[in-house]
């Protein structure tokens, strides 16, 4: 059964707080907040920048997500003070942890979705070792900034 949320509520011209309509979502993506982007949807093995914010469940952040995020590093990826990290990667499972590339299914550029990850789709029973203990949840805040070409 779908999940079923509240109601919708205009944030700002370009953006819509969603609540109200019926996610599906892979089991273990728990969609916790989104907002509705302005551009085009997210299409699989196109590249975007992601801006990403990984908390542990317990409100930790994980201040260097560029280290358990993608093995494909470059001097243009951004990692900011708050804890986000963006940077331009493929939408595919490759790139991606797997709850990641759950979450964005169905995401538009401009758009915003904070998902709550269960671990056998983020970094399981290994974890990432002195960032992310093993079998945690985790907390995703994703951005979908623009498309780009790597």
């Amino acid at each position: 059964m779908p999940k079923r949320l509240n109601a919708i509520v205009a944030e700002s011209p370009n953006h819509l707080r969603i609540h109200n309509l019926y996610m599906n979502l892979k089991k273990g993506v728990k969609l916790l907040e989104e907002y509705i982007g302005s551009g085009v949807k997210v299409e699989r093995q196109h590249d975007y920048v992601l801006s990403i914010r990984i908390s542990l469940n317990e409100g930790e952040v994980i201040i260097r997500p560029d280290h358990c995020l993608s093995h494909i590093m470059s001097d243009e990826n951004k990692v900011f003070e708050n804890g986000y990290f963006e940077y331009c990667t493929r939408f595919n499972r490759e790139h991606l942890i797997a709850g990641v590339f759950y979450a964005l299914e169905g995401m538009h550029v401009g758009g915003y979705r904070k998902v709550k990850i269960s671990p056998h789709l983020a970094y399981g029973e290994k974890g990432v070792p002195g960032l992310i203990p093993s079998h945690a949840v985790i907390i995703a805040e994703l951005n979908v900034v623009k498309a780009c070409t790597r």
